[in-house]
């Protein structure tokens, strides 16, 4: 990967990239609100995340980086996410990726209608990065964005939430393994996660008598 590769990798997971995630909780707003998400549980509920949820978005940033029929594979991570507010919310996201994309571009060369993993993975490949460091950094950038959403919801300052990132990077590489070792035994393999407690609180979000984040 040469040096405009990586500028352009740093940028596509850089945090203030405005692809319009910061309204976003996936679920974390519900669990801060009932007690479940706590400052001292984050970490290993983040933790678990990488194992299930997170290994599943990562196997998908690596088939979109090697696949051009993107459309199929999108419909299949759509069949993935059964709470409605977390898949369009990454749709959303993958939208606004999509128009940056083109825009530094000045070309359609990344589409619309992809869920944000898919569309991350697909501009990768366009930016010529290579595959570890694509799926590492969308992993990372995850992360980063899921305590950031904590920090809105809790008590947790900038040295807990960054000392919380730094002690997932072990995680971040274990599922990025775990991504590239199932993509390269087979390129169709069956990927599934189980994480009923993100999915059932994105779907108990709207009940929320008040709330901070769209999802």
């Amino acid at each position: 990967m040469n040096d405009v590769a990586l500028l352009g990798l740093l940028q596509l997971a850089d945090s203030a990239l405005p692809v319009g995630s910061a309204p976003h909780s996936f679920g974390l707003e519900t669990m801060a609100e009932t007690g479940i998400l706590t400052p001292e549980n984050i970490e290993p509920l983040l933790r678990d995340y990488l194992q299930e949820a997170g290994m599943l978005e990562a196997v998908f940033v690596r088939r979109a980086w090697g696949r051009k029929a993107l459309h199929g594979l999108n419909d299949e991570l759509s069949a993935r996410k059964p709470a409605r507010e977390s898949r369009q919310a990454s749709l959303a996201l993958g939208r606004r990726l999509a128009e940056l994309v083109n825009g530094w571009i000045g070309a359609t060369v990344v589409d619309a209608g992809l869920h944000y993993s898919v569309a991350f993975g697909a501009a990768c490949a366009i930016l010529g990065v290579a595959e570890q460091p694509a799926v590492l950094a969308y992993l990372q950038q995850s992360v980063t964005n899921m305590v950031s959403c904590g920090q809105r919801l809790m008590p947790l300052g900038q040295a807990a939430a960054t000392r919380i990132i730094w002690n997932l990077k072990g995680a971040i590489a274990q599922a990025t393994r775990a991504a590239l070792n199932l993509a390269a035994l087979d390129p169709d393999e069956e990927v599934m996660c189980f994480s009923p407690l993100l999915e059932l609180s994105s779907m108990r979000h709207g009940s929320l008598e008040t709330r901070l984040f769209i999802s």
